[in-house]
């Protein structure tokens, strides 16, 4: 870094301003918030971390973050004319492309209306009520209230659409300064002009002031104060005529008035205006921050800074963007933020400065130390020290190496460990030398310990090794340790060495490796930092997994989740005030002791969260990268001043208080999005059934560097803990069920996480209608019915098995009785004949047993028949006149005469399943006549009535008695069994019998379109 000392150029210590809050315009920004100090530095602004510099004995240099917007980032135009910070946190910016706004992560355009002649905002003020006014360049005045626009031109009663300044008194009186003219409004929407009178002389006005006394000042052509009672002062400003003219007037907090002309500063003492030198150039603007430094902003010759009397100019190049300063503001948080015509700028205070080292070599390691005297060691390729803020080269007498890192031991001696050769122990002057294999398990140092024994632990690349007045112990894999490459060394209160590792920790005591819970739980860690802190609890710091406390046998871990600004922690150090410092790849932080030992239950706890400051990189320094994996990445001076090594040099920390003024972030509900569909945030929002997928878009006003914002979200009755967001300001969530919801999102300072702003909508997912209530009770009864019915399918199936079986059964035993039983009662009744007649008759014998022979060949033919019906479905036509005229003559007998009658067709044909049915009811009656009535008659009448083939079988006998037509004598199924043939065929049957008088059965079958003469019927 180079330490440049500017000369003063001005002598200004009369001027002692006050470090009281602003009177006036100042008194009113001031009831908003209380800034932290600023403290600035009086003689040059630089360095390569910030600004920095060297001025009187009582000045401290400071560190400045820098940050600039341009139109690649969102503004209208690059040259930003006019800053002014609105109640509700946000930057109106007033640019010569129009009007933005800035919640300190989205700019954002505000669209005028079209009649509006001039977008170029020149002048803003934002007014009691919240609103805003903006000055145009040629478009007149604007009124903003919201999302309404008024616009005041010469209608409204201004001359001049050129507005160049806006002012609001202590009674809310708007004053409005034109090229051509002082105004002031009347009413909402009228404006009066006041100069150009006896008392105010015609002006063009810049720049408008109220001092303390009430007075209005009022710079442009001229300068005049006007008192309440309307009267006017006209003042003399020193300088040519062409170079007085104003450009912006301030008083300070002690009462003095400040001017900046075309030609420079003036200041008012005794009553009259004298010149500060050297400016020389226009001054545009002015601002005395909240530490009574006076900010001047310049065209052409940049920006300078008067404080405690001494006059500096901000030269450092590189740091403003351009030298034309047309507006400075200071915000609510104490940053400063600079209009120019190149970007928007803004400088946030920072305790880190940078010490670039004269030879880094771009060195992929770094590490850091000292002594107690306060020089500090800073090892990277070659080996520098640092003293009074300034690094050199240092010389300690051992060969040239590359230096990894350097110890102190208690006793003075310097233990160097280097890139590959080993360790030099100097000690009153000499110098000793460690390597491997003798005395070291490997030549590449990582890191060094001194035991309470005074014992010197060296970790290298592959184990580590134990200098002792006795020798050297080296430990290893093979030995037990938890992996050959090794990072850290601590050793605890009770002696025990803990030895961190890429791949697990291990601890030793009394030489022996010890297992237990901790070592176990980190077993797969990379373990980089280990700390025991004043309370005695023990911290790993893990390079990917954040940190593990390790207290009363007891391991926590702390994550991102819990307020850690990363997971990869590379050093982790507590100062004497137990301020814990963490570092990671890219940040530096601080977390107060009470927050890190405090009782934590994250089970419980889900939404508690560690105060964590983060310190930015000042100027020069953006996006520098810190090293760790060696130790050690980072040293506590004896002065309390924090050290850690990065690629730009090395940062150095000035421990402050690190509470945040300033408003919490305010959140906002920016829109929801329905798959794709941008709608406003309203409360009560109903999201249709078919949508899909919704975002909730949210943002912050929060001016302050962004890396400390942090949000969280919640959707009630889905999400059941709080979800951290730091890289997005969205939050989807994908087929959501019908239902009532809540989102709720949240944001806060990583340093103040108890200050939480909160806002909320209320939603509800409606409901297909097949997720209705209806619908599922229609569908429990749907699914009812068609479960009784499929019951009551099933039963009437088994019900129709059930009969089909018993149909089968019913049908076997009909043709039993009527074939096969019949045929051999016939054969039965044969052979009895021919028993009794063996020997009397031989001619009747042989008849018989010819008869019997035929009839048992017929039941043998019968009984196939029936098989073959059993197991064929396809069937032919059987002419049943034809067949039971060929029955009757089968069983013609001597004494029964039998007699068939057709009347009508001739030929009737049925199926074979119908005629047999027929037939073999006809064989039954037949068979009955022959067997029981006696008659020796027996007649058979088939007559086709209408559509039906009508079957009459009578006999002449003794008849059947009434109690056996209605209940058949137990054995005798016959006429069962007919009456069963002619259901089965759709037909009907009926029997009549009396005593003596014969008996008639008649059948009558449909015929439907069966053939009849050859014919269908």
């Amino acid at each position: 870094m180079r330490d440049l000392r500017v000369p003063v150029v001005a002598d200004m210590r009369d001027l002692k301003p006050a470090r009281s809050s602003l009177y006036s315009l100042r008194k009113s920004a001031a009831k908003c918030a209380r800034f932290f100090p600023m403290t600035m530095l009086a003689a040059v602004v630089a360095g390569l971390g910030g600004l920095r510099g060297q001025g009187p004995q009582n000045t401290l240099p400071v560190s400045y973050a820098r940050a600039i917007w341009r139109v690649s980032d969102g503004l209208p135009e690059d040259t930003v004319q006019a800053l002014v910070q609105a109640p509700d946190g946000r930057l109106w910016i007033g640019s010569t492309g129009g009007l933005a706004t800035f919640d300190g992560a989205h700019i954002r355009n505000f669209a005028l209306p079209q009649p509006i002649s001039a977008n170029s905002a020149f002048s803003l003020a934002i007014s009691h009520d919240g609103t805003l006014w903006a000055g145009t360049e040629g478009g007149g005045l604007l009124h903003i209230s919201g999302s309404a626009i008024k616009v005041l031109f010469t209608e409204s009663g201004l001359t001049d659409g050129f507005v160049r300044t806006l002012c609001e008194d202590s009674r809310g009186q708007l004053w409005v300064g034109t090229d051509n003219g002082l105004f002031r409004l009347k009413g909402n929407d009228r404006l009066e002009r006041v100069d150009d009178t006896a008392a105010i002389p015609s002006m063009a006005v810049h720049s408008i002031m109220e001092d303390r006394d009430g007075r209005l000042w009022v710079g442009g052509s001229k300068l005049v104060a006007i008192r309440r009672d309307g009267s006017s002062q006209p003042y003399t400003l020193p300088g040519a005529y062409s170079a007085t003219r104003v450009k912006k007037i301030l008083q300070a907090a002690d009462g003095t008035v400040w001017v900046g002309t075309v030609g420079g500063l003036a200041k008012l003492v005794d009553g009259h205006f004298e010149r500060v030198p050297p400016i020389r150039a226009t001054v545009r603007s002015l601002l005395q921050t909240n530490d009574g430094s006076l900010w001047i902003g310049t065209i052409g010759d940049g920006l300078w800074i008067l404080r405690e009397g001494q006059l500096t100019k901000v030269n450092e190049p590189g740091l403003l963007p351009s030298t034309t300063i047309l507006s400075i503001l200071e915000d609510n948080y104490g940053q400063v933020w600079i209009g120019t015509q190149v970007g928007l700028l803004r400088l946030s205070s920072t305790p880190v400065t940078i010490v670039p080292l004269p030879d880094p070599r771009d060195s992929d390691f770094e590490t850091i130390s000292g002594d107690s005297s306060g020089k500090i060691f800073v090892a990277a390729r070659n080996l520098f020290t640092i003293v009074g803020g300034v690094a050199a080269r240092a010389r300690l007498g051992i060969p040239d190496v590359t230096v990894r890192n350097v110890f102190t031991a208690q006793d003075g001696t310097l233990w160097v460990g280097t890139d590959g050769s080993g360790v030099y122990r100097i000690h009153n002057g000499q110098v000793t030398h460690y390597s491997a294999p003798e005395q070291l398990t490997n030549n590449f140092i990582r890191a060094f310990l001194e035991s309470h024994h005074r014992e010197m632990w060296i970790a290298t690349d592959e184990g580590v090794s134990v200098l002792t007045s006795r020798g050297a112990t080296k430990f290893t894999e093979a030995s037990g340790l938890a992996y050959f490459s090794t990072r850290c060394l601590v050793e605890d209160r009770e002696g025990i060495i803990w030895v961190g590792t890429d791949r697990g920790l291990s601890a030793i005591k009394d030489g022996a490796f010890l297992q237990n819970d901790t070592t176990r739980a980190l077993a797969h860690e990379k373990v980089w930092s280990i700390l025991e802190d004043r309370q005695g609890a023990l911290w790993f710091g893990t390079r990917d997994h954040g940190l593990f406390r390790l207290q009363s046998g007891s391991l926590q871990q702390y994550t991102v989740d819990q307020g850690l600004t990363s997971n990869s922690i590379y050093q982790l150090l507590q100062g004497a005030d137990g301020t814990f410092w963490i570092t990671g790849p890219n940040v530096i932080a601080s977390a107060p002791e009470r927050d890190m030992n405090a009782p934590w239950d994250a089970s419980k706890d889900a939404s508690k969260r560690l105060s964590v400051a983060v310190y930015g990189m000042p100027y020069g320094a953006e996006g520098a990268q810190l090293y760790g994996g060696r130790e050690p990445a980072g040293y506590i001076a004896p002065d309390g001043s924090v050290w850690f090594p990065t690629n730009q040099g090395v940062a150095h920390v000035i421990p402050r208080e690190t509470s945040v003024s300033g408003p919490s972030p305010r959140v906002a509900l920016e829109s929801v999005e329905e798959d794709g569909r941008v709608l406003s945030p309203t409360t009560g929002l109903t999201v249709p059934a078919n949508v899909s997928r919704l975002i909730f878009n949210f943002s912050a006003v929060y001016l302050r560097p962004q890396n400390q914002l942090h949000f969280r979200y919640m959707l009630e009755s889905f999400d059941t803990t709080w979800i951290s967001s730091t890289s997005t300001e969205k939050a989807t969530y994908t087929n959501l069920r019908p239902g009532h919801y809540r989102f709720r999102v949240q944001a806060y300072d990583s340093s103040r996480p108890q200050a939480v702003d909160e806002v909320s909508i209320d939603l509800q997912q409606t409901s297909h209608f097949y997720q209705m209530l209806w619908f599922y009770t229609l569908c429990a009864l749907l699914l009812g019915a068609i479960g009784l019915l499929t019951y009551r399918m099933r039963v009437r199936q088994l019900h129709g098995r059930f009969a089909a079986v018993m149909e089968e059964r019913s049908r076997l035993a009909r043709e039993m009785h009527d074939t096969i039983i019949q045929s051999c009662t016939g054969v039965s009744a044969l052979l009895e004949a021919i028993a009794i007649t063996a020997e009397s008759k031989p001619e009747v014998n042989r008849e018989l047993l010819t008869l019997a022979r035929q009839q048992t060949r017929q039941t043998i033919e019968t009984a196939r028949q029936v098989v073959w019906n059993i197991r064929h479905t396809t069937e032919n036509d059987v002419d049943v006149v034809a067949a039971i005229r060929d029955y009757t003559v089968q069983i013609a007998r001597e004494d029964v005469r039998f007699t068939v009658e057709v009347e009508g067709p001739q030929e009737v044909c049925l199926p074979a399943s119908t005629a047999h049915e027929l037939l073999m009811t006809v064989r039954e009656a037949v068979y009955n006549a022959l067997q029981h009535s006696g008659s020796d008659r027996i007649g058979v009448t088939l007559r086709q009535q209408g559509s039906d083939l009508e079957v009459a079988i009578r006999d002449f006998g003794t008849g059947v008695p009434e109690p056996i037509l209605t209940h058949p004598i137990d054995g005798h199924y016959g006429i069962i069994g007919m009456r069963e043939r002619m259901e089965k065929v759709d037909g009907t049957f009926h029997i009549t019998s009396a005593p003596g008088s014969g008996t008639t059965v008649q059948v009558q079958l449909p015929l439907h379109g069966r053939k009849r003469g050859g014919l269908w019927a």
